[in-house]
């Protein structure tokens, strides 16, 4: 449940972001570069939050994380109210927002699959992962028609005061499953650390994950970065058809996560993720080539379904080839895997700048696709796990 509200604020402030930027500069690449400085700090914090998560409350964790979000969005509201004239200072809190998110997913996933058997981890991910993007898409519908009723604003402030609500229910529902942490230990916070690292680069399947993980990130999860100037230039929609649209994302999303859960206990996952990302790289190509809305909003369902199911299917691998003891500190480098997104993000903003949005999701697109063919060609034992 926790998590299903903070996706509900996450899915808020990055359309309503978005949105505000494209209206104010008119700039794809100044609107991409604002998902980029999301991520930027992953690639620091995440490795700390990993280690974190394993010795401490995670609960405790996500309510000062909730907390902390509810200030930066706060700040937010009050610079989209006075104007984005000078930008830098969305910018600086942008970052801030991303050091949050780089603890709230170690926490949330570490209580997810904590609560259930090791054969039953896939269904918990995917069941975790439909539930919050199932309702994660009706807030992004909703903010739609709030940012045209109320403005970007208000809008900010609801999605904090969302942050704020999902961490006191995560603080208070992840009791039982934080028993063992917050005991005494003689190890470094830092130690923890370098031996997380070294562990996933020494394992051979860890490392693969990892690495797919980068390259699809970069190519593919950028879509979401242009999203505003998909509906703004491509489709010629306004925020309410936005909304629409990234709920349709959301639904696709749910599909994918059901799909995941029909499959049970699936003996080869690693094959399924490479076949998920061939998929995911044909709809980032196509979803909005037409110009079609109607076309768009049935082909971003096939966007939305892949992202989640190769995002759910990275969480269930690493998790099955760690030790218990380190599950947060492999997602914590699967967060700082992903941190290298804001590559993709400024140079699709970039492609689209020069190019044109529909150009430059079908290159893409294209990189997402020949990078699952290069996992099936070259990673034998991704295939046969």
């Amino acid at each position: 449940m926790a998590a299903v509200v903070f996706s509900i604020g996450d899915w808020g402030e990055r359309l309503a972001m978005g949105w505000l930027v494209l209206n104010e500069t008119d700039s794809v690449f100044l609107t991409a570069s604002t998902f980029a400085a999301r991520k930027m700090p992953q690639m620091i914090a995440a490795p700390i939050a990993g280690a974190l998560s394993d010795r401490f409350s995670r609960g405790r964790i996500l309510l000062i994380t909730g907390l902390y979000k509810l200030g930066v969005l706060v700040a937010l509201a009050w610079v989209a109210y006075n104007g984005l004239n000078p930008l830098w200072p969305i910018f600086v809190l942008l970052f801030l927002l991303g050091i949050g998110h780089s603890f709230e997913i170690p926490a949330m996933q570490g209580i997810v699959t904590s609560s259930v058997p090791r054969q039953l981890r896939m269904n918990a991910v995917a069941c975790q992962a439909t539930g919050t993007r199932m309702i994660g898409a009706l807030g992004a519908f909703a903010s739609g028609f709030s940012i045209s009723a109320f403005g970007v604003p208000a809008t900010f402030l609801v999605s904090g005061i969302v942050f704020a609500a999902a961490g006191v229910l995560a603080a208070l529902i992840a009791d039982i499953n934080d028993r063992g942490l917050d005991q005494p230990n003689e190890r470094t916070v830092f130690r923890d650390i370098f031996d997380g690292f070294t562990y996933m680069v020494r394992v051979p399947i860890v490392r693969t994950i990892l690495v797919a993980a980068v390259l699809v990130e970069i190519f593919g999860f950028a879509f979401g970065s242009v999203m505003p100037a998909v509906a703004k230039e491509a489709l010629g929609i306004d925020v309410k058809g936005l909304g629409t649209l990234t709920m349709m994302t959301g639904i696709g999303s749910v599909i994918g996560s059901v799909f995941l859960m029909t499959l049970g206990n699936f003996s080869r996952k690693g094959l399924l993720l490479i076949v998920i990302a061939l998929f995911y790289g044909f709809f980032v190509a196509t979803f909005s080539a037409s110009g079609s809305y109607l076309a768009a909003l049935i082909l971003v369902m096939g966007v939305g379904a892949s992202a989640a199911a190769f995002d759910a299917m990275q969480w269930t691998l690493l998790k099955l080839n760690v030790p218990e003891s380190m599950r947060g500190r492999a997602i914590g480098a699967w967060v700082f895997a992903i941190g290298f997104g804001w590559i993709g993000q400024l140079g699709l903003g970039a492609m689209g700048e020069l190019f044109g949005i529909q150009w430059a999701l079908a290159g893409a697109g294209l990189l997402v696709s020949f990078t699952g063919l290069l996992a099936l060609l070259l990673a034998p034992g991704l295939r046969r796990i």
